[in-house]
């Protein structure tokens, strides 16, 4: 029997990223954490990914 279980949903886009974790326990949902990178800053996908590396 499962006793809980940890969902991971995350969006991977290329200006705006996030993920959510959700934890699912006897049937009940509850939000664990939510978080999104604003990238449109940096000028290209090498530097956004460079930033995403280092900092996260």
């Amino acid at each position: 029997m499962i006793a809980e279980k940890i969902i991971l949903g995350i969006d991977p886009g290329t200006t705006v990223m996030g993920f959510g974790l959700i934890s699912v326990k006897k049937g009940k949902m509850e939000m664990i954490a939510l978080h999104e990178l604003i990238l449109k800053k940096y000028p290209n996908h090498e530097t956004k990914l460079k930033y995403i590396f280092e900092k996260h």
